[in-house]
């Protein structure tokens, strides 16, 4: 087929452009950082990549409930799938397309809409096995550690493979693995890969930066496995189940530094909310109208609760002098 062509044809191109590209889409504050990286070490994480994507692209396979679109991953050769938990809707039965373009049903099981983790198991009289991919259940993500992510971007396309990512690790929080591997609509679901292709996270949320992206962590998606497995579905995800259709999220316009101890401000965005109230790079950020502020990843969160045209109160250091400002959200 012609998706099949493709792949083998453009798989060893993809591999020597994904580590480029992940480059390409920080943002210059970051493109211009120094990688602790040789040459020589590149080039082997860049070989590892196309070993990697040859082996698990095959099982990286498009959700469709007939009206949105997800990614999922198979993991067994019976043609068990994992995914998002907010992939799955009401629906009795979905599409799913293989890389290879064949279509085929799968019904779903359960669900944990705490964790955003949910089960499809594709129902078929093919006789052969599924492809599939190894789950790592036990060994610890590190901050730093190089990841391979796949998802069909946008759903399905006739011709195009899962756009391929490589990014690295920033933290783990909670349930979740945080990486810079770009996530954007439709990956979600996808698979989160390390460098001996074992999969480490479930592609969960899209951050508003290029460094929120959320994939659920295989130990905690395993602790539920059985229950889901069974069919047995729980939790309540309300950011992505129930979407104000009048209010959009509001959005400050800073970039914070993720490795700090505290809340630095790295980037002010032209025409920002920061910018307008006069906020400047390099403030600490010590509270968000009654919250105090623990770090970049908590301010984050805190202000994903406001809403565009939202007048907020923040407090920051500055060379020792704390000061406060009211900043309406955009």
């Amino acid at each position: 087929m012609q998706v099949t062509r493709l792949f083998k044809v453009n798989l060893y191109a993809l591999a020597i452009m994904t580590v480029l590209n992940t480059l390409l889409a920080l943002p210059p504050a970051v493109a211009n950082e120094p990688t602790t990286e040789s040459v020589a070490e590149l080039k082997r994480i860049q070989n590892q990549v196309s070993n990697v994507v040859s082996r698990v692209m095959p099982a990286c396979v498009a959700i469709s409930d007939g009206v949105g679109a997800g990614s999922g991953v198979i993991v067994s050769a019976d043609g068990l799938i994992l995914t998002a938990g907010h992939v799955m809707t009401e629906s009795s039965i979905y599409e799913i397309v293989l890389p290879s373009g064949q279509a085929v049903k799968a019904k779903p099981l359960g669900r944990n809409l705490d964790i955003d983790a949910g089960m499809l198991q594709i129902i078929d009289d093919r006789s052969t096995a599924w492809p599939h991919v190894n789950i790592e259940k036990t060994k610890p993500v590190r901050p730093g550690q190089w990841v391979v992510s796949l998802g069909h971007s946008g759903g399905f396309e006739i011709g195009r493979t899962p756009p391929v990512r490589t990014g690295k690790v920033l933290e783990t929080k909670e349930e979740m693995i945080i990486t810079d591997a770009v996530l954007i609509g439709g990956d979600s679901g996808g698979p989160l890969f390390n460098l001996n292709g074992d999969l480490i996270g479930i592609h969960s949320s899209i951050g508003d930066t290029i460094a929120e992206n959320r994939h659920v962590s295989m130990p905690d998606f395993v602790k539920d496995w059985d229950e889901m497995k069974a069919g047995k579905r729980w939790g309540e995800l309300p950011t992505l189940e129930n979407p104000s259709p009048k209010k959009r999220r509001g959005i400050i316009g800073v970039r914070v530094d993720l490795a700090a101890p505290n809340c630095k401000i790295r980037i002010i965005n032209p025409g920002s909310s920061a910018e307008d109230a006069g906020i400047l790079a390099g403030d600490i950020v010590l509270q968000f109208e009654n919250t105090q502020i623990n770090d970049g990843r908590h301010l984050i969160d805190v202000i994903k609760r406001y809403h565009s045209g939202d007048v907020c109160r923040m407090t920051v250091l500055r060379n020792s002098q704390i000061i406060n400002f009211e900043i309406q959200l955009k």
